[in-house]
């Protein structure tokens, strides 16, 4: 019971700063400064983890392919009305950075989740 209660306390540590450590893990990867935010990405990354770790523990790994489909469709939107003024640098960056930020959040959500589902009896 112990060891539940404190495998689940270490994983609400872990997701509120999964945050913050992936918006420095970014910025230490960008060449450039980062622009200030209203920060819906980080609201999203949290709603995208916080969906992760629900699917995992309800063992519905398969909807996980809901938010991955999800954002991309999004961001093809995005990258499609950049496209028409096509700077080749700038789409291939930010895409990168964006993939990136999803991948990692993702891994983040994926190992927060399986942590948590893991059962000490």
């Amino acid at each position: 019971m112990i060891m539940n209660l404190t495998l689940y306390f270490l994983c609400i540590v872990l997701y509120i700063f999964s945050g913050p450590f992936i918006r420095s893990f970014l910025s230490s990867m960008s060449s450039s400064k980062l622009p200030k935010t209203d920060h819906v990405g980080l609201v999203i990354g949290y709603l995208e983890r916080f969906l992760i770790i629900i699917f995992i523990l309800l063992k519905e790994y398969t909807a996980i392919g809901l938010v991955i489909a999800s954002k991309s469709i999004l961001r093809f939107n995005d990258v499609k009305q950049d496209s028409v003024q096509y700077q080749p640098d700038k789409i291939d960056k930010q895409s990168e950075y964006i993939l990136l930020g999803t991948m990692l959040s993702m891994t983040v959500g994926i190992l927060i989740g399986l942590l948590a589902s893991i059962d000490y009896r």
